[in-house]
């Protein structure tokens, strides 16, 4: 008798559906917990009634500002990850690869946030900084929110990279452009009042960043 051998299936993304989950339980936590404010943030694309009523520095450490931060870093991870498993530098069910792209975007996001707030400290402009970067995790947080969904199906849908993917890099530059300008057209007076380092810093925290990334993602591979 001949016996034929199956291969085992050891692709398994356990621990992404555990992170959905989570991810899913925190928003509807945040709900629940803020049901006002979570109201206004969901219309912020269409309302400034949000960044208005919520624009104290002290919203920044927030239970609301924290969580959907929380979010935010998950679908970004996420995300990067789900990128960089197409291009066949890790597996998709590599739960160390994506561990360790959180973790960069997490050191990232801290060093340049404290790097912020000493060149915030060393011009006299704390306030300043303070309430950009309100409105700028405002804005992520909330980019992060809407794109938490695709995402999921991202994860559980495998798509070619010409047929999907440039699709959806396409939207999600679409909106962080759509809500840059928004942020921009809102607070046009306050940074026109700090016009020379708000270029000094878009240019050095902004731009710069995602150049590097770029190269060495994508040039460098090549």
């Amino acid at each position: 008798m001949e016996i034929d051998f199956l291969h085992r299936n050891i692709f398994s993304i356990d621990w992404a559906t555990v992170l959905f989950v989570l991810t899913f339980a925190t928003i509807v936590v945040t709900r629940i917990t803020f049901p006002n404010r979570f109201d206004d943030f969901v219309r912020l694309a269409v309302s400034n009634k949000y960044l208005s009523t919520y624009r104290d520095s002290n919203n920044m450490k927030s239970g609301f500002t924290i969580s959907m931060f929380f979010v935010q870093m998950i679908s970004l991870s996420l995300f990067v990850h789900y990128i960089v498993s197409l291009t066949g530098y890790s597996q998709l069910s590599d739960f160390t690869v994506y561990l360790r792209i959180l973790s960069i975007l997490m050191f990232f996001v801290l060093v340049k946030y404290f790097i912020e707030k000493i060149i915030a400290v060393c011009f006299n402009m704390e306030d300043f900084a303070e309430q950009y970067n309100l409105v700028k995790v405002s804005y992520r947080s909330y980019l992060g929110l809407l794109f938490f969904p695709l995402i999921a199906i991202l994860f559980y849908n495998r798509f070619t990279f010409d047929f999907f993917i440039w699709i959806v890099l396409g939207l999600f530059l679409m909106f962080n452009a759509i809500l840059f300008v928004l942020l921009l057209k809102n607070y046009q007076k306050t940074f026109s009042r700090f016009l020379f380092y708000f270029i000094l810093y878009l240019c050095t925290f902004e731009i710069a960043p995602y150049i590097i990334m770029y190269h060495w993602f994508v040039v460098s591979k090549t």
